[in-house]
Formats: structure tokens, C-alpha cells, sequence
């Protein structure tokens, strides 16, 4: 008998367990989980190469710069921080488009692309911190890729 009820306790179980798992199934399936780039592009200026860098969520990254490619790899959380950015900013081409006075030889503009939308200029600096974050973002990027923009390399 003792058999019998260990039984029923483990069919209960299972059936109960059964709409649970799939609940959590569905709930994973549903979860977006970016697995196309964010890009960065920037305009460069008269003393400084433009460049576009391709990040993707492991934080592995291609760039060109300069008129060479290169790819590299950046930190994972600096990767999680920079699409969790994106993601708040949606959409991408309502954030505040923030002009300011730039030199004809040093100034840049940095714009950022994801999933078909594009941002306005996020160089010049600003009260949103949408902006702001992904500006820090696009810089921390930039680094850690370690490539010069100098035109004289």
C-alpha cells in the first residue's frame, strides 16, 4: 500500500509540476535575447579617423577604422551594460536630438545603430541619461578595443 501512495504523491507531483515547467518554458522562449549587433558609428573629423564597430552581446567585436578592419574582444559586462543601454533608449530615433557647437578639426559625431533604428548624434553632452549612457558606453567600447584613430598610423 505504501507503494501505492508513494505512487499517487508522485503522479500529483508531475501533474502539478507539468503546467510550472511549461509556464517557465514559455517564459524563456519569449525572453528577448539580443544576438544582433549594436553598432557604433562615428564621423571621424580632419584630424581623426571615422570608425564603425560591431559589438555583439558576448563582447566579441569587428571594427573598421582608418580603412582597416580589425575585431576584438570587449568585457562581457561592458557588452551586457551597452545592449541593456539600447534597450531602455527604445526607440533609438525619439532620443532628444542635441546639437552643440564643435571645432571644424576635432569635432565628431557618434550615432548608434540596433535592429534597424538609428539614434541622433549621442557626442554633445546632455541632461538625458539614455544619452549620456550610451555616449560613456560608445567611449568604454572604443577603449577597450585599443585602436588608434590617428591618421598618421
Amino acid at each position: 500500500m505504501k507503494f501505492f501512495n508513494f505512487y499517487k504523491i508522485s503522479l500529483a507531483s508531475v501533474l502539478l509540476a507539468t503546467p510550472l515547467c511549461i509556464f517557465c518554458l514559455k517564459t524563456l522562449a519569449n525572453t528577448p535575447t539580443p544576438q544582433k549587433p549594436g553598432v557604433i558609428i562615428n564621423s571621424g573629423s580632419t584630424n581623426a579617423c571615422g570608425y564603425r564597430i560591431r559589438v555583439f552581446p558576448s563582447g566579441k567585436a569587428t571594427y573598421t577604422v582608418c580603412n582597416r578592419k580589425g575585431a576584438g574582444e570587449i568585457k562581457v559586462n561592458t557588452a551586457t551594460k551597452f545592449f541593456n543601454d539600447i534597450s531602455v533608449a527604445q526607440p533609438l530615433s525619439k532620443l532628444p536630438n542635441i546639437s552643440c557647437a564643435k571645432s571644424v578639426s576635432f569635432g565628431t559625431s557618434t550615432e548608434i545603430k540596433y535592429q534597424g533604428q538609428k539614434s541622433p548624434d549621442i557626442s554633445c553632452p546632455s541632461n538625458d541619461s539614455k544619452v549620456t549612457n550610451l555616449h560613456n558606453d560608445a567611449e568604454s567600447i572604443q577603449k577597450e578595443l585599443n585602436f588608434s584613430t590617428s591618421k598618421n598610423s
